[in-house]
């Protein structure tokens, strides 16, 4: 068994979709490494659900103290449409727009402003 030439190029191999260990693919100096595997994007939607009903339970909550808590509740509303709508429907700009409003809106409450940046990070994944 020889070594390999370490001044020697590697241009490795890319495979998902299946279980594969490096003796299937490699040969003599091979390395398997593992890609990172990600959630199915209907996960990340429940996910999304249940963060944005949380957060509109929490409005409701907090509704005193939020001058446009209606309007926040629609700006939810709307971002969970426009995420749960088919890939080519979906509307970037408008969900933007409307995370943007919310940041604006739930402002008055600091921990209501917070949950915001994981629905934020949720919406980007699946858009």
């Amino acid at each position: 068994m020889s070594t390999p030439d370490p001044s020697a190029p590697n241009y490795g191999t890319v495979i998902s979709g299946g279980t594969f260990t490096g003796s299937n693919i490699g040969g003599q100096g091979s390395v398997f490494q593992p890609g990172q595997a990600r959630s199915a994007p209907r996960d990340e939607l429940e996910r999304l659900r249940s963060q944005v009903e949380a957060l509109l339970a929490l409005v409701e909550a907090h509704a005193a103290e939020l001058p446009q808590a209606g309007q926040a509740r629609r700006d939810l509303e709307e971002v969970l449409a426009e995420a749960e709508a088919e890939p080519g429907e979906r509307d970037p700009a408008r969900v933007t727009a409307a995370l943007d409003r919310l940041g604006t809106r739930l402002a008055p409450v600091t921990a209501l402003a917070a949950a915001l940046g994981p629905i934020a990070d949720l919406v980007a994944a699946l858009l």
